[in-house]
């Protein structure tokens, strides 16, 4: 324990990006008990979407820093880093994306910290691990624990990126419960141009290969014929918009389809759906899909990773294989023509992510795991 009488974190992050793992840090900094931790939190420059939101926690008394790259592979930051450690009598650092990881824990061996954790936030395609595995597994050696986000990752990190199985722990992300009504949002619709009769099926995530999109493309082309006046919702953005949106005019979804970009109302617009979908690849733990569910929303996904573990298929939601546009059909579909089912899995939903996914939960077990190496 440091001379201020509270424990010193520093967060080490790869960027201010738009990513679930840089949004659920900035959660996470944001609901410390600020009487018995200090957090400094620091970017290594790989993104500044989400600066702002981070810069806002200053009001919270957490220091705000970034430390960019000045080379693709700068090693000078492992210096860099260690000194700001001694220089802010840092007890505890966190490491958050692959970059941080790299350099975090060896920064902390240099800084003398008491205790460097890896927060693993999603499962990888082979391009991930292969390529920065040896980097990886090399800093991993300083590291006291690599925090999971699901018990699917947990198992990769094992298998795939050689962590000690002993090293590696489980803390499954939280939605802050009291951020998600289960209201009818009828009043949003109405600003959003829907009205109350719109069938409306939503998905929030990048528009990258990770997410397929292309997928719930495909099966729009059947839901269509059924219900010709459904719309399909897209809220995010990325690098494969002007392709998915040439697909949909390939289609002729254009008046089906509506790309919203990037949005800091997903709360909101969470209650104009009645269908939230996420057809992906892999994941770590998806926090859309909990925080649909928070809001009372059935969900149609693919069964990867930590996706399985948040939604039970056939109770609070429906789980289909991946890369499968015509059984994604088949089942929004199902939900889109029996509504007392699709509120039955909204209902339970919500109640699950009460029950085990509560972002109070999450935080106390972030707090006692720093305290314990203190």
């Amino acid at each position: 324990m440091k001379t201020n009488g509270k424990i010193n974190v520093l967060q080490l992050v790869e960027g201010f990006g738009l990513g679930g793992a840089e949004k659920k840090l900035k959660e996470l900094v944001e609901k410390m008990d600020c009487t018995k931790f200090h957090t400094v939190v620091c970017s290594l420059g790989l993104g500044d979407k989400i600066k702002e939101e981070f810069e806002k926690l200053r009001d919270k008394g957490v220091e705000v820093i970034e430390m960019p790259r000045e080379r693709k592979i700068d090693f000078g930051l492992i210096f860099k880093i260690a000194k700001l450690i001694n220089e802010k009598n840092i007890d505890i650092v966190m490491t958050t994306l692959f970059y941080a990881d790299v350099i975090g824990p060896l920064a902390g061996k240099l800084g003398k910290a008491k205790a460097v954790f890896s927060w693993e936030t999603i499962s990888a395609p082979w391009w991930l691990y292969k390529r920065r595995l040896w980097a990886y597994r090399f800093s991993l050696r300083y590291c006291k624990k690599v925090v999971s986000v699901s018990e699917a990752t947990a198992k990769w990190l094992v298998e795939k990126r050689g962590v000690p199985e002993k090293k590696v722990m489980v803390i499954p992300y939280g939605v802050d419960i009291e951020k998600y009504s289960t209201g009818s949002g009828l009043e949003k619709r109405k600003t959003m141009g829907w009205s109350a009769d719109d069938k409306v099926v939503g998905m929030v995530g990048r528009l990258v290969e990770q997410k397929g999109h292309i997928y719930l493309i495909d099966a729009a082309r059947e839901v269509v014929k059924k219900y010709p006046q459904v719309k399909f919702v897209l809220v995010g953005d990325g690098y494969l918009r002007s392709e998915l949106e040439a697909k949909v005019r390939a289609h002729k979804l254009n008046s089906n389809f509506i790309f919203l970009g990037f949005r800091d109302d997903v709360h909101e617009l969470l209650t104009t759906f009645d269908i939230f979908v996420l057809p992906s690849l892999y994941e770590g733990l998806p926090n859309v899909v909990l925080e649909a569910m928070a809001s009372g929303l059935p969900v149609v996904a693919t069964p990867v990773d930590g996706t399985k573990e948040a939604v039970v298929d056939g109770e609070t939601g429906i789980l289909i294989p991946e890369r499968d546009g015509d059984r994604l059909a088949i089942e929004l579909l199902r939900l889109l023509d029996n509504h007392c089912l699709a509120k039955k899995f909204g209902k339970k939903g919500r109640k699950r992510v009460e029950d085990v996914f509560s972002v109070e939960k999450q935080v106390k077990r972030f707090e006692a795991l720093y305290a314990s190496y203190v």
